[in-house]
């Protein structure tokens, strides 16, 4: 019996102009867990997260979402099961008002309207956004849009969420509120990100990228510790693991 939440073997991708972004990339993730994927600009981090729901599709390799094999056969229950939240999220909104777009996904699903409205409910109290469920998006700050955009895949209830830079333009205190609100997830989860110290409070595990391959693959702390690694591959020892940080014991 397959354990794995996500399996990935020998993945491996090139754009159109022959730009190789994967190369042979291979991972398990197990239920619950939170894994950190980072990397330096072009080291394929966006690439192999529009692989895990099938946005794009490999040219070689598989991807296996809970034993299930991700193909034109399985692409609607993977989807469903694996929740996508975009780097940007005004490529996510695009309803009138917040609480109709966090229920597109479960409406298009044929939801009945009372199950609609729970999970509306529910997606957005989980993310603190319960406030703001008849303002239009462009209404929204920065981290309110986030936390709209990650509402709006949660109300599918998703096994696995998928997420591309998440705490990116977001100012300290909305930052933190992400940090604690992704730590609480009890879903499995895979954060590619350039904000080291979001991976070190967040995440037991992770993946370095670089030119398209994983390069290590290892605890958290014990990976982004290792200077000479992270030189070599055009990251940098993140200041929390250096220095104490308040917001840990």
């Amino acid at each position: 019996m397959n354990a794995s939440a996500l399996e990935v073997s020998d993945l491996r991708f090139a754009y159109p102009d022959g730009t190789l972004a994967l190369r042979e990339v291979s991972f398990r993730v197990s239920p619950g867990e939170a894994v950190g994927i980072v990397g330096a600009n072009g080291a394929g981090k966006s690439t192999l997260l529009l692989h895990l729901n099938g946005c794009l599709a490999p040219q070689r390799g598989s991807i296996h979402i809970a034993g299930e094999q991700l193909d034109s056969a399985s692409l609607k229950s993977v989807r469903r099961r694996v929740g996508l939240v975009f780097q940007d999220p005004d490529d996510q909104l695009f309803m009138p008002s917040v609480e109709e777009d966090v229920a597109f996904g479960p409406l298009q699903a044929g939801l009945p309207m009372e199950e609609v409205e729970r999970r509306v409910v529910g997606a957005l109290q989980e993310v603190g956004l319960l406030h703001c469920r008849t303002r239009p998006p462009y209404r929204l700050s920065a981290g309110e849009k986030r936390a709209a955009a990650l509402a709006s895949v949660l109300a599918l209830s998703p096994s696995v969420l998928v997420m591309d830079e998440p705490s990116t333009h977001l100012d300290p205190r909305a930052r933190r509120r992400l940090i604690e609100l992704l730590g609480a997830l009890a879903q499995t989860r895979l954060i590619a990100t350039h904000d080291l110290e979001l991976v070190v409070e967040v995440c037991s595990r992770v993946l370095v990228l670089s030119e398209g391959r994983i390069v290590a693959d290892g605890p958290t702390r014990s990976v982004l510790n290792d200077e000479p690694l992270m030189l070599a591959h055009g990251l940098e020892r993140p200041h929390i693991l250096q220095h104490h940080h308040p917001h840990r014991d």
